[in-house]
């Protein structure tokens, strides 16, 4: 009985491991597919076929191809938090280490972009999740700003989008680049221009911040609830 039962609590033991592994290449193939075309363009049959599974395995796993973006999307938000445990007190240099972690993986960038031209309004999918990882790194930086490393005139929330802005221009617009600067974003001496650019940036805004700037209330539903039909 004892042998019977250790076999069958290893069986169950690799069993467990060989679906979690499973899991693994079908996430891995749906950000793939997700990038390429969009959520209302990926379809669960060119997943299943990316990670080497039966499209049934797809549903068994995650249920259905929108639990399965929203698993996606909470991969990818998961990393951009946890940057915020590596990130220097050093505002500017912060936004560098922003900035590399854009062109390490600009799968983001890309799922934001389909969602722009495809997403309906109020329609967004793991909304709260999105929310959760913003206010994260508005805590970050009210903690910069209580310590005295930011101005307490700045408004946190439009600077931050503003500095998403221009850390994601260049991949999000890669064209762009290549016109005006004659090279891919990806270019390591564009790149070190780039960042340049931005600490120039950052200090001198940091310098002598615009009044226009200063805090207006909760003109962006900072803490308003959510609009329509976001889901959580």
């Amino acid at each position: 009985m004892g042998n019977s039962g250790s076999a069958r609590a290893d069986a169950a033991s690799s069993i467990g491991r060989n679906l979690q592994r499973t899991r693994s290449r079908i996430l891995a193939a749906a950000l793939a597919e997700f990038v390429a075309r969009g959520f209302d363009g990926a379809r669960t049959r060119a997943i299943a076929r990316r990670a080497g599974v039966h499209e049934w395995m797809v549903f068994y796993c995650f249920k259905s191809k929108r639990n399965l973006y929203r698993e996606v999307l909470r991969g990818q938000l998961a990393q951009r938090t946890r940057l915020l445990t590596e990130m220097p007190e050093d505002f500017p240099a912060a936004v560098e280490t922003a900035f590399k972690s854009f062109a390490r993986n600009r799968d983001i960038i890309r799922l934001f972009q389909w969602e722009a031209l495809t997403a309906r309004k109020g329609d967004l999918i793991a909304a709260d999740e999105r929310r959760d990882a913003f206010r994260q790194g508005s805590a970050w930086m009210q903690s910069l700003q209580r310590k005295g490393l930011l101005p307490a005139n700045l408004d946190l929330v439009l600077f931050r989008l503003a500095l998403v802005a221009l850390g994601s221009f260049p991949f999000a617009y890669p064209q762009l680049i290549e016109l005006a600067a004659g090279v891919q974003p990806t270019d390591p001496r564009f790149q070190q221009r780039w960042t340049a650019v931005l600490r120039w940036f950052i200090e001198r805004a940091l310098a002598d911040p615009a009044r226009g700037l200063a805090p207006q209330g909760d003109i962006l539903g900072r803490t308003a609830p959510a609009r329509g039909k976001a889901e959580s």
